[in-house]
């Protein structure tokens, strides 16, 4: 399965990502700052989100960024993709 977001925030990727690759993968969100494969779980969303969603690579962000639009393309069962 490919994916085209962070699971964990949303943020659109340049290009589509095949599932198995980003659970290894051991790169971080620009957006979020999780790192896929060690840290990228729904947990980890919760406490980015209660910091106040700040931004990993503060110059990827978009001028028009919108968080809740952001949010809608995230991955609710991703813990349960990535663990299996």
């Amino acid at each position: 399965m490919k994916i085209s977001n962070c699971p964990i925030c949303g943020f659109p990727w340049d290009e589509q990502e095949d599932i198995e690759e980003v659970k290894s993968s051991f790169a971080i969100c620009d957006c979020c700052g999780c790192e896929y494969g060690y840290d990228d779980t729904s947990t980890y969303r919760e406490k980015w989100l209660a910091k106040g969603s700040p931004w990993f690579a503060k110059k990827a962000r978009p001028q028009d960024w919108n968080l809740e639009e952001q949010l809608k393309n995230i991955m609710p069962n991703w813990n349960e993709l990535r663990f299996n």
